[in-house]
């Protein structure tokens, strides 16, 4: 996420041009190597068990690491060294574009302080966006009437990076005062603490996602293309609701809807703009009335 974030930066302040973005985005991928490949190159994994993890990822919001432990494949110290072995993201990104000729190491420096101050991070915040963990960087991006929201928002983000494309990464995120009235779909979780999120269309993203789940190459965002990017929608309310029975705080989805549910939705509504490369769509997300 991190390369994402800070290349859509150097295009907008004229640094670099959207196609030596694009160039260096796709020189790093090929040096980004998955962990699990990793464990089976240095002997600490069978192919069988990384297949394994990789199915359960498929339903679980945890990464492969976290997975591999609890199964019992590796240790923290192992997962620590595959880490180190895969590479850093940010380091890696900065790298190729010296290598490329498009920045110095002395403009380096400059980025992140230019970066820092256009965006108005903090130290600290800047470290979490280098660190290119979705957990530390989401959070930076959502107003603080927003912050409760914070966890499905991630639950969102990471499904999206880990079933749809790699090539995820959030804007700023909003408080508004409606959902979407067209090319939505959303559900209810009812409960105690109950809330109603939503996807909705910005610039092509939906369409993209709705293709990818419904397995069809939708031409529009029809009912048809809706329902799949519903199933996407049931997915990541499902792990959240999971997440928050081990809580105590039990949630209902109900079935999706397609219609303006702004009446069912508390005063605080807050939509992040998510993107995939140059395309975007929107997620939003309300306490339920």
């Amino acid at each position: 996420m991190v390369e994402y974030i800070l290349g859509n930066y150097l295009v907008e302040s004229g640094r670099i041009t959207n196609e030596q973005l694009n160039e260096t985005l796709q020189k790093q991928d090929s040096v980004r190597v998955k962990l699990g490949l990793i464990a089976v190159a240095e002997g600490m994994m069978t192919l069988a068990q990384t297949e394994e993890v990789n199915r359960l990822q498929a339903v679980m919001d945890k990464r492969f690491g976290d997975i591999a432990v609890a199964k019992g494949y590796l240790t923290d110290d192992q997962i620590g060294k595959l880490l180190k072995k895969q590479g850093d993201a940010y380091m890696t990104f900065i790298q190729t574009l010296v290598d490329s000729g498009y920045l110095t190491m002395i403009e380096v420096d400059n980025l992140l302080e230019s970066f820092r101050i256009a965006k108005g991070f903090s130290i600290s915040e800047i470290d979490a966006i280098k660190s290119d963990q979705v957990e530390r960087i989401v959070p930076l991006f959502i107003p603080e009437t927003g912050k409760k929201f914070t966890d499905i928002i991630t639950i969102c983000v990471r499904t999206l990076i880990r079933l749809l494309d790699r090539r995820i990464y959030v804007g700023n995120a909003q408080m508004v005062h409606a959902f979407p009235a067209e090319g939505q779909v959303s559900q209810a979780l009812v409960g105690q603490n109950g809330i109603i999120s939503c996807f909705s269309e910005m610039t092509g993203a939906l369409l993209k996602l709705a293709c990818v789940f419904g397995q069809e190459e939708f031409a529009t965002l029809d009912m048809d293309a809706l329902d799949a990017a519903g199933e996407t929608l049931n997915c990541i309310n499902g792990l959240y609701a999971t997440a928050e029975s081990q809580n105590g705080n039990l949630l209902e989805l109900m079935p999706p809807d397609y219609d303006d549910v702004t009446s069912k939705a508390k005063n605080i509504i807050c939509r992040i703009p998510i993107y995939v490369g140059d395309i975007g769509l929107y997620f939003t997300v309300a306490d339920l009335v």
